[in-house]
């Protein structure tokens, strides 16, 4: 009796694979290059020996054997450098600030200079600009025509003279502008009421005194120490000139600047 071996009839095997072929879901596609990390470097006892890593110290290892980390250089943080930005901003803001302010307080001062003060003593006169000045203060109790002050006020009086020495001070015949001043810095306005100078340039006689009347209201308290401050006008009136003939000579002449005050001592 002859005797086979035992055969897989169900399910029945798979095909046997020829030598060569792929399975299925297999890919020949090559796989790119990965480059791996670079190789250690030779120590410098033995050429092609690479230097070993050093061996990790357990952190409760005794304080000597314990090796101290690698420094490394900490990038500057954030919040300072922001600081640092903010503050240099600050800085240039503030020297531009100061720039401008200067430069604006230089143009402002260029056109309009600080006063030249010129004192002059109770009583006395000064001569500006071709003209001789005086004043005179007197207090009263009241006006015609005005109310009552309170107590603690004081009327003042003040009579301005100006007095032309030739044709170029009869020329310079506009009205000055006027204050009282206490030596603490107050000022206080004085306001025209009347003058006797001529209406025409052709009546002003040289060497004739004529005056401004004028009234301020000051403390009573201080009433006998202010004093008057007188800035005379610059620009010149000539008889006859044509407005054309005015803007043609103004464009020629150089007008002494309006920053000349007389200070009235009392």
């Amino acid at each position: 009796m002859r005797i086979f071996p035992d055969e897989q009839v169900w399910p029945p095997k798979p095909p046997v694979e020829e030598p060569g072929e792929e399975p299925p879901g297999a890919s020949t596609q090559p796989f790119p290059s990965v480059p791996g990390p670079p190789l250690p470097r030779p120590s410098a006892t033995g050429a092609g020996t690479p230097t070993a890593a050093p061996a990790a110290v357990p952190a409760d290892a005794p304080p000597g054997e314990r090796s101290a980390p690698a420094a490394e250089e900490t990038p500057p943080k954030r919040g300072r450098r922001t600081a640092l930005r903010i503050g240099g901003a600050i800085v240039a803001v503030g020297l531009g600030i100061a720039v401008s302010t200067w430069n604006g307080y230089s143009v402002y001062r260029t056109g309009n200079p600080a006063d030249r003060i010129h004192t002059v003593a109770a009583g006395g006169a000064m001569t500006l600009m071709h003209v001789s000045w005086k004043t005179s203060v007197e207090q009263v109790d009241s006006l015609p025509g005005q109310k009552p002050l309170q107590a603690d006020r004081q009327w003042l009086k003040i009579k301005v003279t100006r007095t032309s020495l030739d044709a170029e001070g009869v020329s310079r015949r506009g009205d000055p502008e006027v204050e009282v001043r206490h030596s603490d810095g107050r000022a206080w306005k004085v306001l025209p009421e009347s003058d006797d100078l001529p209406d025409e340039v052709k009546d002003h006689r040289v060497g004739t005194a004529y005056s401004y009347t004028m009234v301020s209201v000051v403390p009573r308290n201080v009433a006998g120490q202010v004093e008057v401050h007188v800035r005379p006008a610059t620009y010149r009136v000539v008889e006859n000139e044509s407005v054309t003939d005015t803007f043609k000579r103004t464009a020629k002449e150089k007008d002494p600047a309006q920053d000349q005050v007389l200070r009235f001592r009392r």
